[in-house]
């Protein structure tokens, strides 16, 4: 990929499947993504997602068929082979923690929470050991990001005036092409 971007797709969802969604989402037993990614590597405890909690989704769920087929609509990529999913439950928290992903890309869509700008995502430059902000998207329900995941990104809750949030996080590995670089 020659430049990093960043596309938004709003009503990413048919309205009825997000309800669904929705419905579905605030009865599931989150965990704490700290505490499972610690559990799993103890020599690393600087983890970026310290206050998200998780659901991991099964690949075969109708809602990952359903989140790769609205990809390869809204982003032009096709052919995904490998993606891990998972819906985080997030809250205000009291600083930015800025990191890339190790998947290709990151599909992150927003589910439930209140429209805020500040409970949406803000994408960073890295300079030397700095962050810089340079885009900033706010939070609205059934709204799409597809980045690359090398961009630098975190949640905005930090900043003040917002709530908790629930999204989905698709971490995309593999696709049969390159088609989203093309764009």
């Amino acid at each position: 990929m020659q430049h990093p971007k960043i596309f938004v797709q709003d009503n990413f969802f048919e309205e009825d499947f997000l309800k669904n969604i929705q419905k579905e989402i605030v009865t599931m037993p989150f965990s704490s993504r700290y505490n499972d990614i610690a559990a799993k590597n103890k020599k690393n405890l600087n983890i970026s997602q310290r206050t998200y909690h998780q659901v991991d989704l099964s690949q075969d769920s109708l809602v990952v068929s359903e989140v790769k087929h609205k990809i390869k609509q809204h982003f032009n990529v096709g052919g995904i082979q490998e993606m891990l999913s998972y819906y985080f439950l997030s809250f205000p928290n009291t600083s930015p923690i800025p990191h890339n992903d190790k998947s290709v890309y990151n599909c992150l869509i927003y589910l439930l929470g209140d429209t805020l700008i500040n409970n949406g995502t803000g994408f960073y430059e890295k300079n030397l050991n700095e962050y810089i902000l340079h885009t900033h998207i706010g939070f609205k329900q059934n709204r799409a990001i597809f980045f690359s995941s090398s961009i630098w990104h975190s949640p905005l809750q930090f900043a003040g005036n917002s709530t908790p949030r629930y999204v989905m996080a698709n971490f995309i590995d593999k696709t049969d092409k390159e088609e989203y670089a093309k764009q």
